[in-house]
């Protein structure tokens, strides 16, 4: 698949699967899911963040979300960096209706959801994008609406092709969330209090101790079940 912006870089189908870089996302993954298999449910919600943007951090969340799927896993894949969003270009996918068009409505719903899920060139990864409602930018993760939009997202579900949102079961799903720095505001803090986990990205030779700490200690306030720092090179 052909490049057409400076977004879609970085991907994980662009490196060598036996790769330094891919065996250490894929040793990531089986570390979380792990963790997940002790649970009684199919599904988990997984924050990705850093303390303070450098360099090309998103792609993290990308290729786990890539690894994921091309481990079986039906995947969705939200950004929710409502101010910075990278995804939708990132994939080369178009900017429709997405996160926050939905925080927007007044009643969000399975179908609703469903339908703003677009489907990657990866089988099984599914994106719901920033969307198109931008005015209130960060404000719309605010409201009420977002505990709900987690909800539904991590419910059970099968997967029939379309990556929809139902109860069908037997299907194992994770649910992972890109969002701002955490030191860039509440974004990252609100998300975590919602998910089942978040993973903590330190930037190699960039991410200071004080702001690791200060971000752990952001997210501890919050309520986030930290279940991780992970460091990356960018």
């Amino acid at each position: 698949m052909g490049k057409t912006s400076q977004e879609q870089h970085a991907l994980l189908t662009d490196y060598d699967r036996r790769s330094a870089y891919s065996e250490a996302l894929h040793t990531l993954f089986a570390n979380i899911r792990f963790q997940w298999a002790q649970e009684p449910v199919k599904s988990h919600s997984l924050l990705i963040t850093t303390p303070a943007a450098y360099g090309d951090y998103p792609a993290l969340a990308a290729n786990l979300a890539i690894v994921a799927a091309q481990s079986g896993v039906q995947t969705i894949l939200v950004d929710a960096d409502l101010r910075k969003p990278v995804m939708q270009k990132r994939f080369g996918l178009e900017q429709v209706t997405g996160l926050s068009d939905l925080l927007a409505d007044t009643a969000i719903s399975p179908e609703k959801i469903s339908g703003a899920l677009q489907a990657t060139f990866v089988p099984g990864l599914h994106v719901l994008g920033a969307g198109t409602t931008m005015e209130q930018g960060p404000a719309l993760l605010l409201t009420p609406q977002l505990t709900e939009l987690v909800h539904h997202l991590c419910r059970r579900s099968s997967d029939n092709g379309r990556g929809d949102v139902g109860d069908a079961e037997n299907v194992g799903r994770i649910v992972l969330f890109h969002s701002p720095p955490v030191l860039s505001g509440a974004d990252a803090s609100l998300i975590g209090a919602l998910v089942d986990q978040t993973v903590l990205a330190i930037i190699t030779n960039h991410t200071t101790r004080a702001q690791a700490k200060q971000a752990q200690e952001q997210l501890q306030r919050a309520q986030a079940q930290l279940a991780g720092i992970v460091m990356v090179s960018v």
